[in-house]
């Protein structure tokens, strides 16, 4: 069994009371955040959205991972963004290709989750957004992606996680570059049985547009394992937007990802 599917109950002083309750204390935090996220998002959708000034948007997705080999994967999105306050719906479908180093010094990570449990990994893929409020799918952005993701322990196991990209856009008859900076904390739990990996991150934008940081994105979630094959991952993200509209972005997402 692999270190990824093994259900891990912290141990500080083993066969000790503290350890114990530090054990529980980490699950019954885990669970909170958990669920305070998924409050979030029901209580969103029950509160309308301030017209002009603020907007909200439901967002779901479905990922696909096709391993190719050890070290390279291919990864597949498609989403849809309904603008609940202007009664909109764009789409995005994407391709990507992971690449990733396979540890030297832990062989036990070689086989391990990217995202969870591998130190570094790279993406370049190619994402087309369109309008599907008219006939057919209206094309409004070409974008290239090329990111690097990085992982480090803390303690208590919890993982500090950065990810740098840049969006490389065409939109109509217009190039520009947008470079986003994040940084996230997660842990993995163990909730009602279940493996789930409950994070909280932060991300900032620099668009060439502008030539101006322009643009904050606060996200909190929860990766929930249904099986060795499915995911599901409900999120809340607020957005800030200093030089476009609106002025403030409530996004209620939920993936569905699949590893093949």
């Amino acid at each position: 069994m692999d270190e990824q599917s093994r259900l891990f109950p912290l141990r500080l002083a083993s066969g000790t009371a503290l350890a114990n309750r530090v054990e529980r204390a980490l699950r019954r935090t885990g669970a909170a955040l958990t669920l305070t996220v998924a409050g979030a998002v029901f209580t969103l959708l029950a509160v309308p959205a301030l017209a002009g000034e603020s907007q909200t948007e439901l967002v779901p997705e479905i990922n696909a991972f096709v391993q190719l080999s050890d070290t390279t994967r291919l990864y597949f999105r498609a989403d849809l963004t309904r603008n609940l306050t202007e009664d909109t719906s764009d789409g995005l479908i994407g391709v990507h290709l992971d690449i990733t180093i396979k540890p030297i010094l832990r062989r036990k990570l070689r086989e391990a989750d990217w995202e969870r449990d591998r130190y570094f990994w790279m993406r370049i893929g190619y994402q087309l957004l369109g309008n599907l409020d008219g006939e057919g799918w209206g094309s409004t952005e070409d974008r290239g992606i090329i990111e690097a993701t990085g992982r480090a322990p803390l303690p208590v196991k919890f993982w500090l996680v950065n990810r740098i990209r840049v969006d490389l856009r065409y939109m109509e008859t217009d190039f520009s570059a947008r470079f986003r900076e994040r940084l996230g904390i997660e842990r993995q739990v163990v909730v009602f049985g279940v493996i789930t990996v409950p994070y909280a991150e932060a991300e900032i934008f620099y668009d060439t547009r502008y030539d101006a940081w322009n643009q904050q994105r606060y996200q909190a979630g929860a990766e929930i394992g249904l099986t060795e094959r499915w995911r599901i991952e409900p999120y809340y993200a607020r957005q800030e937007n200093q030089r476009s509209k609106p002025a403030h972005l409530n996004i209620v997402g939920f993936i569905v990802k699949s590893y093949w």
